[in-house]
């Protein structure tokens, strides 16, 4: 039989040994970062990749482990991916000072996993970061203006209808029954292309099959960064990410990114001329914002041809999932809420003019309608977390943050804690009524300080308008096999979404029902 010396050198075996000791002795060290700072934790260990496993059990649902965490922990505790410590902050005075006041220490969200998404959307807003994100994000933030927002109205409002026709059609065919995740995701991408970028990607065709539009989106969001392989590699090993970067790699497929951004790059390119009719969209403002790769490093405005693309790509997929799921959400909440419903409606019915027209200012100040809006998205946020990284070591109410330690921000968490909603889990728009009384910090479905949603705004109008014409027009209601609230959620891909894969409500043509 052979021993391990027939195979390698007394020397060799000590060396190796000698090597492992020192990487466990490495790792050791690098698992006592939370302990030396005093914050509370999981026990870190290896096997468990630092505490993933702790974490991460239910990868689709992490999020809520994030209240059992708080109870066991406090409102602040740290994480470990792989032997990278995090830190967890749901203390509202901390992340007032990280999200606000110290912006300029904690301007980025992070540092790592912004590789990993190929060329275009690595350029996208959310991926970068330091001075190329503040010029970018001052060229973007004007886009979404109120003067822009109304020339929108009449480009939206069209594609509002044709989801009511599409409705009208289901109520005779299928008994009012409906997907509404489809309908709602189809009017979004519908939306988001018609205002965003003057073309018509035919997503909402009656004809039974889906446009090439609505199969392109669906097929990114199948990616499932966090069951990938690969996700844990880039988390524990950040220098990895530097190679997915030379090779383009991304976690969305290819020809969907190559589908979305051939449309862009299109409309970059040819633009579409305007008459005193018609109003400029999105993306032909932006072109003319563009700039080469030289001036950027000087200039703090305008983007690349990259960056635009990036941006552009960037809002089809913002605005098509987050907003088709507030939409949908909100549906689902007033088809559960009769009362509700009928209070959103009458308010809708009085703001309506003469000619059934609906206008930006008209429907930005329904006052119940915005409360409904707040507080679907609190019981099911666009974003189910976010987070700051730090550049400079700062001490903040005796807790102290050292340069380059990514903080976590849980507003799945701090939406449903009962310390600060009374019964959390329940469906109530008038603790909306007066917003004074609720602390921005604790309730951000969209963000807070100079970083939040760029888009806020547009996605708010498109949900507003979409439940005023689907309101005036048919009573919601539910169906046999719709879930009880409150809906189970998923995290998949990068959005947050219900976990069954088809939610359906019936729509009832208002005219049968009086």
């Amino acid at each position: 039989m052979l021993s391990p010396l027939d195979i390698l050198a007394l020397e060799t075996w000590i060396l190796l040994a000698t090597v492992l000791v020192l990487v466990w002795f490495y790792v050791h060290q690098k698992l006592q970062f939370l302990k030396k700072l005093n914050i509370p934790h999981h026990p870190p260990s290896i096997r468990k990749l630092g505490t993933i496993g702790y974490i991460f059990d239910n990868p689709k649902q992490f999020f809520l482990k994030d209240l059992e965490m708080k109870r066991k922990f406090g409102t602040v505790y740290g994480t470990y991916t792989g032997w990278a410590p995090r830190i967890v902050i749901s203390d509202p005075d901390i992340l007032k000072q990280i999200m606000i006041k110290e912006f300029n220490i904690f301007y980025d969200r992070q540092k790592s996993l912004l590789k990993i998404s190929g060329e275009v959307l690595n350029n996208g807003l959310t991926n970068i970061s330091g001075n190329k994100w503040r010029r970018v994000r001052h060229t973007m933030s004007p886009l979404f203006s109120t003067v822009k927002l109304r020339s929108m109205m009449r480009v939206l409002d069209t594609c509002a209808d044709v989801m009511v026709d599409n409705l009208s059609t289901s109520c005779k065919e299928n008994n009012g029954v409906f997907d509404s995740k489809g309908v709602f995701g189809k009017f979004a991408l519908d939306a988001i292309c018609s205002a965003a970028f003057g073309v018509n990607v035919n997503s909402q065709a009656k004809d039974g099959d889906e446009s090439k539009a609505i199969k392109m989106a669906k097929k990114l969001f199948q990616a499932d960064f966090l069951t990938n392989p690969l996700m844990f590699v880039f988390a524990i090993f950040p220098w990895s990410e530097k190679i997915a970067e030379l090779m383009n790699y991304s976690f969305f497929p290819k020809d969907s990114i190559e589908y979305f951004r051939s449309l862009t790059e299109t409309l970059i390119k040819t633009g579409k001329t305007t008459d005193s009719k018609q109003v400029q969209s999105i993306m032909q403002i932006m072109a003319e914002s563009e700039i080469t790769d030289k001036e950027a490093l000087g200039k703090t405005k305008g983007m690349t041809r990259l960056e635009l693309i990036g941006n552009g790509v960037l809002m089809i997929l913002a605005g098509y999932e987050t907003t088709s799921s507030a939409i949908n959400f909100l549906a689902y909440n007033l088809a559960w809420d009769r009362e509700a419903q009928q209070k959103v409606r009458e308010e809708i019915q009085g703001i309506v003019g003469e000619d059934n027209s609906l206008t930006y200012e008209a429907i930005s100040d329904l006052k119940f309608l915005t409360q409904c809006i707040y507080e679907s998205v609190r019981l099911y946020p666009p974003a189910l977390r976010n987070s700051r990284f730090c550049e400079k070591e700062i001490t903040i109410n005796g807790v102290t943050i050292p340069k380059g330690v990514h903080i976590d921000i849980p507003i799945y968490g701090m939406a449903r804690d009962p310390e600060y909603w009374e019964e959390p889990e329940q469906f109530m728009p008038e603790r909306m009524e007066d917003m004074s009384k609720i602390d921005p910090i604790i309730f951000q479905p969209f963000g807070a300080g100079p970083r939040n949603c760029v888009g806020m705004r547009f996605a708010l109008m498109e949900v507003r308008l979409a439940i005023c014409k689907l309101l005036l027009n048919f009573e919601i209601d539910v169906c046999t096999d719709t879930p009880e609230p409150p809906i189970e959620i998923i995290m998949q891909s990068t959005s947050m979404r219900p976990k069954i894969d088809i939610l359906h409500l019936k729509a009832t043509p208002l005219k049968e029902t009086s």
